[in-house]
């Protein structure tokens, strides 16, 4: 049975990132112009003000910059406690997700973490959302990996 997540708010911007993650690939928008790499997407850069965009494709590789875990349920389909990091990828771009898999480690300020994909169902309809594992305990099978 796969799990539950909330349904996702996909605005005009951040559709192909969902198509990616689809897909298994961790891509965030880039400016052709300057070459800034930014999440959230938006409709021009924010450094050189170019419309001209495409999405690049990270290595899916970071380090958390600041965590918290949550003891109290916001929403029905997701269990507590669960771990929320925010993440500094190699590339630049900070992005939040969940700490995954992670065993014994716990979080820390510095924890080099790998991007896993994992399966919801987000209402009735299935997709993949990024999480975050530490990278000590990455393995081949994971999707995320090749990212």
């Amino acid at each position: 049975m796969t799990a539950s997540r909330p349904l996702r708010r996909i605005g005009q911007y951040d559709l192909p990132y969902w198509d990616f993650a689809a897909k298994g690939e961790l891509r965030v928008q880039a400016c052709k112009s300057c070459g800034h790499l930014r999440y959230p997407p938006g409709p021009c850069c924010p450094r050189c003000l170019s419309e001209d965009t495409d999405w690049r494709k990270l290595s899916g590789r970071g380090r958390v910059v600041t965590w918290t875990i949550f003891h109290r349920a916001y929403f029905p389909e997701i269990p507590v406690p669960y771990t929320v990091v925010s993440v500094e990828t190699e590339e630049g771009p900070l992005l939040i997700g969940n700490l995954v898999r992670a065993g014994d480690i716990q979080p820390a300020v510095g924890l080099a973490v790998t991007a896993v994909f994992e399966e919801f169902l987000f209402g009735a309809e299935p997709g993949r959302l990024c999480q975050w594992m530490p990278s000590e305990i990455s393995t081949t099978d994971n999707p995320g990996e090749d990212t």
